[in-house]
């Protein structure tokens, strides 16, 4: 054993750091997720620095044993980056779908590439995280969508931030981190024609459960978890009124819709036959309107219908592939075609007159862009 610096102890396979607090001699082996870590020269320089940040605070009463040290089953160590995500994610009171979406993310902190050395992101002390390193784990993955990327940085950028609120770093590395630049893709609606072909090869194959969801969802605009999740108690099939209260996420009911705001859909002629249709086959135990025809049960998620009809029937028809969701862009897209207030189209979706706005602009003049462009075309030809 040596010892380098002032309340620094080199072991033969380990670092140890010795300092008086409160009256109380500590020794504290520095560890990274429950291991010792070597004593290399880049180690022995951090603990050194460690070692008279930690005087410095004591001496003027700052010192906080939860800042520098983390308690786990293994003894004490030093709290990692991945020890600080798991505390921080623990702490959070969200759905279950947000949690999952969170906890993707953490998994990727924790597995990254940090440095040339090969160093996980999530094995590195938290006090010692660079901006660098926060930008070598993102260059390792190249892959990402702007999107997915930018989600990921987030959740990073809310798990530091509360452990500088808890005082446990100064500053977080991951503020200043540049987001990626990336553009939302716009609505891929299917036109009148497509639409309708899809619905008659689909009563040919497959009619009654498979055939009245795919029809209530092109003429209602449910999102996806909002037409899985309803149930006839939200269904008022005498006055044509849909009540959308809660959605079905990742299999798992929650409470409310994605906006947390409870609307009225007015049935049309379309999505109310359907439902009439679907309230006269046989229900199951449970509340849930549409059905797995092979199970006679709710849908867990929309992946049986994408693999066992959907996407069969549009190889079918040579339709190009567009995800059910685009169903809801499409009955957006007929509203706004045949003239209907944007206000009240918004309303049904269940968007924001600004976001609506913002989303569907193209259709907003529905076919008369195409008119004052055959007048200028007839002038060109004439």
């Amino acid at each position: 054993m040596g010892r380098i610096g002032l309340g620094v102890e080199v072991r033969e396979t380990s670092i140890r750091l010795s300092f008086t607090f409160e009256g109380r001699q500590y020794r504290r082996t520095l560890k990274a997720n429950g291991q010792p870590i070597s004593p290399t020269l880049a180690n022995v320089g951090f603990a050194e620095r460690l070692a008279a940040e930690i005087r410095t605070r004591i001496k003027f009463g700052t010192f906080s044993m939860r800042e520098y040290f983390h308690e786990d089953d293994t003894g004490t160590g030093v709290l990692t980056v991945g020890q600080q995500l798991d505390t921080w994610l623990s702490t959070l009171r969200v759905e279950h779908s947000t949690r999952a979406g969170y906890s993707s993310a953490v998994r990727f902190w924790q597995s990254s590439t940090c440095d040339k050395f090969g160093k996980k992101l999530g094995d590195l002390p938290l006090r010692t995280m660079l901006t660098s390193h926060v930008l070598t784990a993102l260059a390792s993955r190249p892959d990402l969508s702007g999107k997915t990327r930018n989600n990921y940085l987030g959740v990073l950028q809310d798990a530091l931030e509360a452990a500088v609120t808890d005082r446990v770093l100064e500053v977080n590395p991951a503020a200043k981190v540049p987001k990626a630049k990336h553009q939302k893709l716009p609505p891929d609606p299917f036109t009148r024609e497509e639409s309708e072909a899809i619905l008659q090869k689909i009563g040919q194959l497959f009619p009654g459960h498979v055939f009245n969801m795919a029809e209530f969802w092109f003429w209602s605009g449910l999102r996806t978890g909002e037409l899985l999740g309803l149930t006839w108690a939200n269904v008022d099939l005498e006055h044509g009124i849909v009540h959308v209260r809660e959605s079905l996420v990742r299999g798992q009911y929650k409470g409310s819709t994605k906006t947390n705001v409870a609307r009225r859909v007015i049935m049309n002629s379309r999505s109310r036959a359907a439902l009439e249709r679907q309230s006269l086959l046989p229900r199951a135990k449970g509340p849930t309107v549409f059905l797995d025809p092979r199970t006679s049960k709710g849908w867990a998620n929309e992946t049986v219908f994408l693999k066992s009809y959907w996407i069969p029937v549009l190889k079918w028809l040579g339709i190009r592939y567009r995800r059910p969701y685009n169903c809801r862009h499409t009955y957006a897209t007929q509203m706004l075609m045949a003239g209907m207030n944007p206000a009240f189209c918004a309303g049904q979706l269940g968007h924001s007159v600004e976001i609506f706005l913002g989303t569907y602009s193209r259709w907003l003049d529905g076919d008369r862009n195409a008119l004052e462009m055959g007048r200028l075309e007839a002038a060109i030809s004439g």
